[in-house]
C-alpha cells in the first residue's frame, strides 16, 4: 500500500513538473486591420492574442511586414497580456488620413478610441511598415532577429481594402463579421472613396480587443504547439 502510495506520489508530481514546463505564453496575430482607399480612419493595426497559458510580455517582440526582415522590423509596446487576452498594436503610428496627421501617440489613442471605442488596450510599433490594402501582404510577429517567428498572418486581395478587418481567429483569413467572434459595427468617421453625399461616412466591422471564445483559445494554442514542434 505505501508503495502503491509512493508511486502515485511520483506520477503526480510528474505531471505537475511537466504542466510546469508546458506553461507559457504563446503570442499569435488573430486580426489585423490593413486600411482602405481614402482616408483610413486609424493607423493600420494588428491585433495581438496571448493563446498560452500564463501571462507574458510583448515588450521582446519585433513585428515586420511580408519580408520579416529584422533590418525593417519595429518592437511592439512592452505590454502585459494575460492569458487568452488581446491589444491591438498601431503600426508605425502612421497618418490617419489624408488630411489629418496624428504623429502623437495620445492624438493616435484618442481617434483611435473614437472610432472603436474606449476599454481597448492599445499599443504601437516603432517600424516594421504598414499593410498593403489592395493585393496580398502580410503581417509577422517574432522574438529577437526573427530567429523565431511566432506568428504570420498573410492575406490576399480580396480581403484587402474592405470595411472589415481580416479576422485570423479561425486560423485562416477571412472578414469580421457583426457578431462572429466578438465583431462589432465601429463608429462613422469620414471617407470619400466609400462613404456617400452628403456626409460621407463609414462605419468597419471588426473585433480589436475582443477576447477570443475559451474553446478558440484552446485550439489556437494547439496549433501554435504544434507548429513550434515543427519547427524545432
Amino acid at each position: 500500500m505505501k508503495k502503491f502510495a509512493l508511486a502515485l506520489s511520483c506520477v503526480a508530481a510528474l505531471a505537475f513538473t511537466a504542466q510546469a514546463t508546458v506553461a507559457a505564453p504563446m503570442f499569435q496575430i488573430t486580426e489585423v486591420f490593413v486600411g482602405l482607399d481614402g482616408p483610413d480612419g486609424t493607423p493600420d493595426w494588428i491585433e495581438v492574442t496571448n493563446v498560452g497559458d500564463m501571462a507574458g510580455q510583448t515588450g521582446g517582440l519585433v513585428y515586420d511586414d511580408v519580408s520579416a526582415d529584422i533590418g525593417d522590423a519595429g518592437t511592439l509596446t512592452d505590454l502585459s497580456l494575460a492569458a487568452g487576452a488581446s491589444a491591438v498594436f498601431l503600426l508605425d503610428n502612421a497618418p490617419v488620413d489624408d488630411v489629418t496627421y496624428s504623429n502623437d501617440e495620445a492624438g493616435a489613442l484618442a481617434e483611435f478610441a473614437a472610432i472603436w471605442g474606449a476599454g481597448i488596450t492599445v499599443g504601437f510599433t516603432n517600424g516594421g511598415g504598414g499593410l498593403g490594402n489592395g493585393g496580398s501582404d502580410a503581417a509577422n510577429i517574432g522574438e529577437g532577429d526573427f530567429s523565431t517567428n511566432l506568428s504570420t498572418a498573410a492575406y490576399t486581395g480580396p480581403f484587402a481594402g474592405q470595411l472589415a478587418t481580416i479576422d485570423f481567429v479561425s486560423g485562416s483569413e477571412t472578414l469580421s463579421v457583426v457578431g462572429v467572434n466578438g465583431a462589432y459595427e465601429s463608429n462613422p468617421f469620414f471617407n470619400d472613396d466609400f462613404g456617400t453625399s452628403p456626409d460621407f461616412l463609414v462605419t468597419l466591422v471588426g473585433s480589436p480587443g475582443v477576447i477570443p471564445e475559451p474553446a478558440t483559445l484552446s485550439l489556437l494554442g494547439l496549433g501554435a504547439v504544434a507548429l513550434l514542434r515543427r519547427r524545432r
